[in-house]
């Protein structure tokens, strides 16, 4: 079966009319004018000793030298390519500064692209451990964090996500964690816009195999952020009536994804303020995200955004999320990717689920919390610079349009992916509650428990049938069918309480009256609860384990937020309904009424139900 080819959505089709595409270029020439300086083009990015030119600045001649980080991973000399003169940027430490070079043979933090691009390899365990190191201002508890990695808040999500690092170096998981680079070696397959089906079903097995291997409810890990790039790269054509600059950043930073393996994290989510009012309207400018003001060396950006993961990712895909892309909203059209620790960027995090964060709860009462509180966080951009070959597109309303109306071409198969391991938990735990009290022989409870069971593999259902019926889009890549894709996400986002009201239902009030491990263990009234607790031949020590998670699933801080993650992650539900609306096929189900009421005879439709 082939995938069924998709014409490009019109975003213009209710855009107003004031908003017209522009050819000039808005990086200025004036920036690459230096003989001497090392020019970065749009597609080979430099490779500084920061993540890409956070600073703002290029390696020139004329500016001073600094030391390079301790955490920087080897120095080098100036090395010259096959061509005699092409240098780039080595990378270290995201944060470090950069070397600068003041005279010929001068040491310098260089080697050339070609080499880099073959020899460093995926990103390893230590590698994101070190990098997270980089100076990154953030805030939890009323506090400012030194260390990501060893504060209890983080610690544990830094554990979960040096997993999945290790994951895309395990031998044994190298056809799903990885692919075969055009220039050699292995890139990221969370950084691979799907060519194929067999892409598609290899993109789910590898969501999948994360979910398996280190948590079926973690949702925040890269695979998903990066696919509004997809969408850059397939409808090149169109950024190339703005500015052809645009597209050669998306695929720089796509072919930069794939050979590092960066942790990129989205910035979605405005804080909005006055919800009746438009960006332009509100009493503070910077309730959304705005361009400030455009320079030669970048953009300045001021606002906020709502985001999961940020305090442990290396960077930011930011997005614009306006609705109404009038004249007045222009420098809300902003797309742009932002170093999680470029100056001016402030981390300020919800507060945790347990008291000082996850790394000081005990994994006996808190199965999940203990381990996989993904850390939600307002950041703060405070007029912060990036750098021209960082932005995917500056004050342009029709691409906004696009990146809102299609970003969730491939995004969508991550999140049912991650549906589909939720509902699985659900099951199991139903399952074990279930046996452990007895109740696995009583109708109602299997009735129960069936319905958790059509819930996944409805999922199931829908994954398979999106990857079955793909469809190939303007440029020849594939998605998986959009209209079932996205009747899958609505079923998702509207079903996933009842789900977990139906594991509430089955476990009982005892799930919200549990004793924690310490009472357990207390010498005066540990036999009392092991009495008590004990259920058949299953101990108590056994069912009380099984019973916090079902309470960590469905009665506890991290079941709430994990409910209005479902309701909320994918856009409000009326928003999928919208985008379901868009790409269902509307003309075959109008001929089927017309040839029933009698308007139009049955050749109408195709054998294969079709509209003719």
């Amino acid at each position: 079966m082939r995938c069924t080819p998709r014409a490009p959505t019109n975003p213009t089709s209710r855009a107003p009319s004031c908003i017209v595409p522009t050819t000039r270029s808005r990086i200025p020439p004036s920036s690459r004018k230096a003989r001497n300086t090392i020019v970065t083009s749009p597609s080979r990015p430099c490779r500084t000793a920061c993540w890409p030119t956070a600073c703002g600045t290029r390696c020139s001649p004329t500016t001073a030298s600094t030391a390079p980080p301790a955490t920087a991973r080897k120095t080098a000399t100036v090395t010259k390519s096959s061509a005699g003169s092409d240098r780039r940027c080595r990378r270290a430490a995201p944060g470090a500064a950069h070397r600068r070079w003041t005279g010929l043979g001068l040491l310098v933090r260089c080697i050339p692209y070609a080499v880099w691009g073959v020899s460093m390899g995926l990103m390893t365990r230590a590698e994101y451990r070190r990098s997270l190191g980089d100076g990154r201002q953030v805030w939890i508890g009323g506090e400012k964090v030194d260390d990501v990695t060893r504060h209890p808040a983080f610690a544990p999500m830094v554990e979960a996500v040096s997993q999945i690092y290790d994951l895309h170096n395990d031998p044994s998981l190298r056809e799903i964690m990885t692919f075969a680079l055009p220039q050699g070696g292995r890139g990221s397959r969370f950084y691979k816009i799907p060519a194929s089906r067999e892409d598609l079903i290899l993109r789910r097995q590898m969501t999948a195999t994360v979910l398996d291997r280190v948590c079926p409810t973690m949702d925040r890990f890269g695979d998903e952020t990066v696919t509004p790039l997809f969408v850059i790269k397939d409808r090149g054509d169109l950024l190339d009536r703005f500015d052809p600059r645009y597209r050669a950043n998306g695929e720089a930073w796509l072919n930069r994804l794939q050979r590092e393996n960066l942790f990129m994290t989205s910035g979605n989510t405005d804080p909005k303020g006055d919800r009746s009012k438009q960006p332009f309207e509100q009493d503070d400018p910077d309730l959304y995200l705005r361009v400030v003001r455009e320079t030669d060396a970048g953009i300045v950006i001021a606002g906020a955004k709502f985001e999961t993961g940020a305090p442990y990712a290396h960077v930011a895909f930011i997005k614009p999320t306006v609705g109404a892309w009038v004249e007045q909203n222009r420098d809300y059209a902003v797309s742009c990717i932002v170093p999680l620790n470029a100056p001016g960027v402030r981390h300020i995090c919800r507060m945790p689920h347990h008291a000082g964060g996850g790394g000081r709860a005990d994994s006996f009462e808190h199965p999940l919390s203990a381990g996989f509180d993904e850390i939600d966080t307002l950041i703060v951009f405070d007029n912060v610079l990036v750098p021209w070959e960082n932005v995917i597109f500056s004050r342009q309303p029709e691409l906004a349009a696009l990146m809102r109306s299609e970003f969730a071409r491939w995004a969508a198969q991550g999140y049912l992916t991650r549906c589909l391991a939720k509902a699985d938990l659900l099951v199991g735990t139903a399952l074990l509650v279930a046996e452990q009290s007895g109740t696995i022989k009583l109708p109602p409870i299997r009735s129960k428990i069936s319905q958790l069971m059509v819930f996944k593999q409805t999922i199931l259902s829908f994954l398979l049938a999106a990857e079955t019926a793909c469809e190939t889009t303007v440029s020849g890549y594939v998605m998986p069918n959009q209209a079932i894709q996205n009747a899958g996400r609505i079923f998702c986002s509207q079903g996933y309480n009842d789900m977990v009201h139906l594991l509430r239902e089955i476990a009982g009030g005892q799930a919200v009256m549990l004793p924690d491990r310490a009472m357990l263990m207390n010498p005066e009234i540990g036999a009392d609860l092991r009495k008590y607790f004990r259920a058949g031949e299953h101990d108590a020590d056994d069912r009380l384990r099984v019973l916090h998670l079902a309470r960590e699933l469905s009665a506890s801080g991290y079941a709430g937020r994990t409910q209005a993650y479902q309701l909320f992650a994918e856009t409000p539900i009326f928003a999928q309904e919208a985008a379901l609306f868009a790409t269902y096929d509307r003309d075959r189900s109008i001929t089927r009424a017309r040839v029933a009421a009698g308007l139009d005879r049955l050749e109408s439709l195709a054998p294969n139900g079709e509209a003719a």
